[in-house]
């Protein structure tokens, strides 16, 4: 049994400046095993009111949700809304 995960992460819009540099495309993060979505928020260092949309694959996950070895995750800004006219 494995004592770490490793996923793979892309971050959009404004959250794309927290990424290291020459990274744009997204980045590759080797965490320990039992690591939850929110520890990789930390670790890139992006500010937990800043993870608006997390996405693993195609299913939408809570900042609880624990990581699993190959995982793609997705963070977007939170999205605002308009009014219709």
């Amino acid at each position: 049994m494995a004592d770490t995960v490793t996923i793979s992460v892309k971050l959009f819009a404004t959250l794309k400046r927290y990424l290291p540099a020459g990274n744009m495309d997204g980045i590759t993060l080797t965490l320990p095993e039992g690591a939850t979505v929110q520890d990789v928020v930390d670790a890139l260092k992006i500010p937990r009111d800043h993870a608006g949309m997390l996405v693993a694959g195609d299913t939408y996950v809570e900042v609880s949700t624990p990581l699993t070895d190959g995982l793609q995750l997705s963070i977007f800004p939170p999205l605002a809304g308009g009014t219709c006219g």
